[in-house]
């Protein structure tokens, strides 16, 4: 029987710090979760982050001699080759040398990964998109983003920013975003852009939420909204058909650019992805090359909501996966 080997995963997000001990057939094992409190500073975060691993790497139930590394999944532009963190603003870092200080704390190799990257990898190696040489992840939350493994290879581009779908433009005379694009994708389909809209019709037309109890004076969230719509609710229905025909614009142009097998879609709007995917196909068969079309499976994530912390420490196993082509970091 193959030897057991484990690998600690961490998503740093910038609410919390989700830690595991991950054995190489992708479960994790243990797991800790610690608030980032960014507002604490710089210093406090990159504590907690080495007060999660060792938490793992004190429970786990694994020879420390089996343990591969640190894989670290981050929100914002890095640096994966030297796993440094070189701006996140959710966490208010700058040039920070996360793996160099995790390295140096355990003596185990480190290495940086972007979120939406981590997570890709997570679904291609066990999840959705496993036995796919090429594989988009798509997560949809409070922005959009993308993971590309184009030939059993991790897109990452010069400096690891490729996959910056949620800023590709479907109205080019559209609003103006915030990259200083113009009708980016995350403008009409992102969780804040349901919330947005949603806040924005019901101030203009002067009446109520219909999709449950709120507070007074507060608006419905994207996870309020995507469950008034599976609630049946008409309004919220039309929102979230509206978000998913936009995806499948975008989704039309990934798929003419990267011909792949599978699709992926996670993050958090994917609580409706019943009405959401439903779209996000209609789309796409109008959309697109049919000969290409037809051979695209789009599915909903599989490894959940751990995908960040499990893909990270997926990299450090994927040079023994006999089909794994992802590159060295």
């Amino acid at each position: 029987m193959e030897q057991d080997e484990y690998a600690v995963g961490l998503d740093l997000g910038g609410t919390k710090i989700l830690a595991g001990l991950v054995h190489k057939s992708g479960q994790m094992i243990n797991s800790t979760v610690l608030p980032t409190s960014s507002q604490d500073g710089e210093r406090a975060v990159i504590d907690r982050v080495l007060a999660a691993i060792e938490g793992v790497l004190g429970t786990a139930n694994a020879d420390r001699q089996k343990v591969r590394g640190v894989g670290v999944a981050s929100a914002g532009v890095i640096d994966s080759k030297a796993a440094e963190v070189i701006f996140a603003g959710n966490l208010g870092w700058e040039h920070v040398p996360i793996g160099k200080l995790i390295e140096d704390k355990f003596a185990l190799p480190a290495q940086l990964i972007n979120d939406a990257n981590a997570a890709a990898v997570a679904e291609w190696m066990w999840g959705a998109g496993r036995g796919a040489q090429n594989m988009i992840y798509v997560t949809v939350s409070t922005g959009v983003g993308a993971g590309i493994i184009s030939d059993g290879q991790l897109v990452q581009g010069k400096d690891g920013s490729a996959g910056e779908f949620g800023h590709i433009s479907i109205d080019w005379n559209g609003p103006l975003c915030s990259c200083g694009n113009r009708g980016c994708l995350e403008l009409y389909a992102s969780g804040t852009a349901l919330e947005h809209l949603v806040k924005h019709q019901l101030e203009q037309e002067q009446r109520e939420w219909t999709g449950g109890s709120l507070a007074a004076g507060a608006f419905p969230t994207a996870k309020e909204i995507g469950e008034a719509a599976l609630a049946g609710d008409r309004y919220s229905v039309e929102i979230i058909e509206r978000a998913g025909y936009c995806l499948g614009i975008g989704t039309t142009s990934l798929i003419h650019l990267f011909n792949p097998e599978v699709v992926v879609f996670g993050g958090g709007v994917m609580n409706a992805s019943d009405i959401l995917l439903r779209e996000v196909k209609r789309s796409v068969r109008e959309r697109s090359i049919q000969s290409m079309a037809r051979q695209v499976r789009i599915e909903r994530q599989q490894v959940g909501i751990q995908a960040g912390a499990i893909g990270a420490a997926g990299l450090l196993f994927a040079a023994k996966q006999s089909a794994g082509k992802l590159p060295a970091y």
